[in-house]
């Protein structure tokens, strides 16, 4: 297929030095991507026949998804590799375009210092201005950092072609994840999370728990911060709904299946979750990685599909959204890190509120008092916001929102009502479901022990252990002054 200069787009933008590789590696990778669907762009004879070959090339480069850098012997000997090496780093910076490198037969150390043949010097490059040699420098830095495939004299080159094809394709046809319709306060909590996971060292496996009660908006917020990351690691997989697909027959084996055909692109056979859980290892270890379960209910579940560090190559990073705060407990304290989201603010709550019911930041004036007190109704959890603010922007009478703000103060709507449900019918005993409903009715705002003095002397035994396992569900919250 030759290749379609000016056109809207490309999945891959390959850059190589042609004597090197155009006839064995470039040559039986570009056709593979073919073959798979995958729409390549590679220079061709026929492309520097014409005129303007830099600007026909960045425009290429440009507008592909991903680009690939095989770095061969005599790769700097082309000013051409450079100049487009170069170009792909400021488009990796400028638009998150994923760079996979493939290291044929040289180094990753050379790449990476401009040691040995990837040296970059005057003596080597004299016509070059000084500025020109250091953007080569940095690109070759960079891209000798990052994490990609190394091929030596003797290894299968069919099955280096299978693998970088593999990555592409997975990227390609990862599941689209839905946005956040109206994203109140999203962009703050995303950055704190953000600002969790950057916050170790780059090489470290790290764990993450997106903790709180149903409705809160762990989901919304992973599914941002996966949109936000996920190009910078080799690999990378959202994997959603977690503890309702793991309550199905079979169910644990079954997610497991559903991760690994995603990340690999092929129908995988498990007959065991000991054998799921070793493949996952096997298909992770060596890499960098991005992976975000979504809704863990329990331990097992996270066991099976991310069951310990050494699963993961350096520097990827594990994220769960749980009710759960204890589920991350079997990671050591220095590779794990808790994120629980507060409630909306009052003025972030009325935004989304109005979102919702009026789509505008802000409802009108007639309606504003009566929008301030259907919002401070929920607490400020997201879910209840776009529930009420959903199910009132079809009706603009003044009545019908009194008789609702009525019965939100007494009921709670079905939608939220099922979400919180979850977390308590997760209760191990029914000390447990009464201590609950003691303070969800009875004891808001009370100090602590005072809580604790009442249910020991109606003989619930050990209420402190109880109170534990409550604030871990995320049914619980103490503040700083001890109050409930």
């Amino acid at each position: 297929m030759a290749s379609r200069v000016g056109s809207t787009s490309y999945d891959v933008f390959i850059n190589f030095r042609g004597e090197d590789t155009r006839n064995n590696c470039v040559g039986h990778l570009y056709m593979a991507l073919k073959d798979r669907g995958i729409d390549a762009f590679i220079d061709s004879k026929d492309l520097w026949k014409g005129e303007n070959i830099w600007r026909k090339l960045v425009e290429a480069l440009e507008v592909s998804d991903f680009s690939i850098a095989v770095l061969s012997e005599r790769y700097t000997e082309s000013k051409w590799c450079l100049e487009e090496l170069a170009q792909m780093l400021e488009c990796h910076r400028t638009n998150n375009q994923i760079i996979f490198p493939i290291f044929f037969k040289v180094k990753t150390s050379d790449v990476k210092n401009q040691t040995g043949c990837f040296q970059i010097s005057p003596q080597r490059h004299g016509k070059e201005v000084p500025e020109t040699l250091r953007r080569w420098k940095d690109a070759l830095r960079l891209v000798g950092d990052k994490s990609g495939w190394v091929f030596e004299d003797g290894d299968d080159q069919s099955e280096l072609v299978k693998q970088v094809v593999q990555n592409v394709w997975s990227r390609l046809n990862a599941v689209p994840l839905d946005e956040v319709k109206h994203p109140v306060g999203l962009e703050s909590r995303v950055k704190s999370v953000i600002s969790l996971l950057s916050n170790t060292s780059s090489k470290d496996v790290q764990f993450l728990g997106i903790c709180g009660p149903g409705g809160i908006g762990k989901t919304a917020i992973a599914v941002a911060v996966y949109k936000r990351i996920f190009r910078n690691f080799s690999k990378s997989l959202y994997l959603e709904n977690v503890s309702e697909r793991a309550s199905e027959p079979n169910g644990i084996v079954h997610l497991q299946k559903i991760l690994l055909e995603r990340i690999s692109g092929k129908k995988i056979k498990i007959c065991s979750s000991k054998e799921g859980s070793s493949l996952i290892k096997k298909r992770f270890e060596k890499t960098d990685s991005l992976l975000i379960l979504d809704d863990v209910g329990d331990y097992t579940q996270l066991k099976a599909l991310a069951g310990d560090l050494y699963w993961f190559g350096p520097g990827s990073k594990i994220i769960i959204t749980t009710r759960d705060h204890s589920l991350l407990r079997e990671a050591p304290e220095d590779n794990r890190k808790i994120y629980e989201p507060e409630e909306l603010n009052e003025k972030e709550g009325l935004q989304l509120f109005s979102s919702y019911a009026f789509s505008a930041d802000q409802p009108p004036n007639d309606y504003m008092q009566l929008s301030v007190d259907m919002a401070s109704t929920t607490g400020g959890l997201p879910l209840a916001l776009e529930v009420l603010g959903s199910d009132l922007s079809v009706n603009k009478n003044k009545e019908v929102w009194k008789s609702m703000l009525r019965l939100w103060e007494q009921i709670p709507h079905d939608k939220v009502y099922g979400k919180l449900k979850i977390s308590y019918d997760n209760l191990q005993n029914d000390i447990q479901k009464a201590m609950f409903f003691d303070a969800a009715c009875f004891f808001i705002g009370w100090e602590e022990e005072n809580i604790i003095s009442i249910w020991e002397a109606c003989g619930f035994e050990e209420p402190r252990c109880h109170i534990e396992v409550l604030k871990r569900k995320s049914l619980f919250k103490i503040n700083e002054s001890k109050e409930l």
